[in-house]
């Protein structure tokens, strides 16, 4: 992946260099993309997108790396990851209550199972029913499943919070385990 690291201070850099030769999922897209304004002194962007050809509809996320040397109140870091991920889901899905909670749990699952080291972990998860009307009454009902999350980094190594949120991402999109030792049953 390309990455634009010109404004970004000679530590800050040190730990998202890696990222340039980060091997990820093939089906899913990372790509940088402009930091929001205002969220740290210093901050990366990325996307991932799910470019996987069984997939009709594409999950969608944004991975932001932050830096702010103040030491914002809850980072407990000068460093913070920050992410945002949403992916259609069933409409029968999304009428589970259960449903909102996984994308949680999945994330530190991943987090963990990728050996991504963290703390002071916080966020939201939210399944959204949409219904047409007016001119759009004809438009059948859809369902989406999105989490908003941020951490702390505990290490230096910042590939594995990567990997970890694309793995999230291919589970809420439906994609298969990345594991090749996991059989899929279709």
């Amino acid at each position: 992946m390309e990455l634009d690291l010109k404004n970004i201070s000679a530590p800050f850099a040190a730990m998202l260099e890696p990222l340039r030769t980060l091997a990820g999922r093939k089906e899913i897209d990372l790509t940088q993309i402009p930091s929001p304004k205002g969220i740290a002194p210093e901050s990366v962007a990325i996307s991932a997108e799910i470019v996987h050809e069984t997939a009709s509809d594409h999950g969608v996320s944004r991975l932001v790396f932050c830096r702010d040397p103040a030491i914002p109140e809850g980072w407990n870091s000068e460093y913070r990851v920050i992410g945002y991920a949403k992916s259609p889901i069933e409409l029968e899905m999304a009428k589970d209550d259960y449903t909102a909670a996984l994308p949680w749990e999945w994330l530190k699952d991943s987090l963990r199972n990728g050996k991504a080291s963290f703390a002071n972990e916080a966020g939201t998860t939210t399944t959204v029913i949409s219904t047409g009307h007016g001119s759009l009454i004809g438009q059948p009902q859809h369902a989406e499943l999105e989490i908003r999350a941020s951490w702390t980094p505990t290490s230096m190594d910042l590939a594995p919070h990567v990997i970890a949120w694309t793995e999230l991402l291919a589970l809420i999109s439906g994609l298969p385990p990345a594991d090749t030792n996991v059989t899929r049953i279709s």
